[in-house]
C-alpha cells in the first residue's frame, strides 16, 4: 500500500488549528470564574476617602476639618500640604506666597505639584488688601497671574484658616466617584534619577533647581555634594560664605532627634 506523502505546510496549518481549539475551550471553560481575576477592590461609593494632612501643617486646621466631619490623616507629605484623590493642595499664605517669589522658588514648587498630582491646587490664605502694603505688588500679582495663566494651576483665596478648613471640607464633600476611585493609590510620576538627584540636593538649605544643578554638575554626584568641604562648596557659582557655610552645619550637625524627644516628655526624670 502506497504510503501518502503529507505536505509540511498542512500539518503546521492542522497545529495551529488544534492550538486554537484548545485555547477557545478552555477560554469557554473557565471565563466565568476568571472574569475578574485582575480587577482592583471593590469601592464603597458611600466611605468618602479622607483628606490626607500634612504633618506640617498647623494643627488647628486638621483640628477644625475634625470639627466639621471631614475624614482625614496626618503624614509627611512632598509635593503638597493637602492630598484628595488625584487632587494635591499647596496651602501658602500671602507672606509665603512673598517670600517664595522673592527666593525664586515659587514656581519650581508649583511645577513639582503639577507634575506630581493629576490636578495640582493652589490656596492663598490671607487679605488680599494687604498685597498693597508690600513693597512690590506689582511683582506680587504678576506671579499671581504667572501661576494661574502660565503654569495653568488654580488658585483659589481664603481669608484665613477658618476659611481654608471650610474650602477644605467642600471640597471632601463634592468628591465624586472618580476621585474615589483613584483613592490613595495615587502616586506621583515616576522620577528619573536625574530628578532624584536634585531633588536631594534641593533639600540643603537655600538650594533650589538652579543651586542643585550647579552643585551636581561641579561635583558630579550627590555623594561629591554631601562630602565637600565648605572651601570647596564655596567655589560653586552662586553658592557663596552664606550658603556654604548653612550647609556644611546642616550636614555635620549630630542628629539628636531621639534624645531631643526624651528631653520635651521630660523622659528624664525629676533632678537629682
Amino acid at each position: 500500500m502506497a504510503r501518502r506523502r503529507i505536505d509540511p505546510r498542512d500539518a503546521g496549518v492542522r497545529k495551529k488549528d488544534a492550538l486554537r481549539s484548545l485555547a477557545n475551550a478552555d477560554d469557554d471553560g473557565s471565563r466565568a470564574s476568571h472574569r475578574n481575576v485582575y480587577v482592583a477592590p471593590p469601592i464603597r461609593p458611600n466611605v468618602p476617602i479622607p483628606i490626607i494632612v500634612d504633618v506640617n501643617e498647623p494643627e488647628d486646621i486638621p483640628e477644625r476639618l475634625r470639627e466639621l466631619g471631614v475624614a482625614i490623616e496626618v503624614r509627611r507629605i512632598a509635593p503638597g500640604d493637602y492630598v484628595l484623590g488625584p487632587i494635591g493642595i499647596e496651602r501658602k499664605t500671602l507672606f509665603d506666597f512673598f517670600n517664595s517669589m522673592v527666593r525664586k522658588r515659587l514656581f519650581e514648587q508649583v511645577q513639582r505639584l503639577r507634575e506630581a498630582y493629576p490636578q495640582p491646587l493652589v490656596i492663598l490664605e490671607g487679605d488680599l488688601a494687604e498685597i498693597s502694603t508690600f513693597k512690590t505688588p506689582k511683582a506680587f500679582l504678576g506671579a499671581l497671574l504667572a501661576v494661574e495663566i502660565g503654569e495653568r494651576v488654580p488658585v483659589l483665596t481664603t481669608a484665613d484658616k477658618e476659611q481654608t478648613a471650610l474650602l477644605l471640607s467642600i471640597l471632601w464633600k463634592r468628591q465624586e466617584k472618580g476621585a474615589a476611585e483613584y483613592g490613595l493609590r495615587h502616586k506621583p510620576k515616576t522620577s528619573t534619577i536625574e530628578q532624584r538627584q536634585r531633588f536631594l540636593v534641593e533639600g540643603l538649605p537655600s538650594i533650589g533647581e538652579t543651586l542643585a544643578r550647579n552643585l551636581l554638575d561641579h561635583f558630579g554626584s550627590v555623594r561629591a555634594v554631601f562630602n565637600a568641604s565648605e572651601e570647596e562648596l564655596k567655589r560653586v557659582p552662586k553658592i557663596g560664605d552664606v550658603k556654604a557655610a548653612e550647609i556644611q552645619r546642616l550636614l555635620t550637625a549630630p542628629y539628636e532627634g531621639k534624645q531631643r524627644r526624651l528631653e520635651d516628655d521630660g523622659s528624664d526624670g525629676p533632678d537629682p
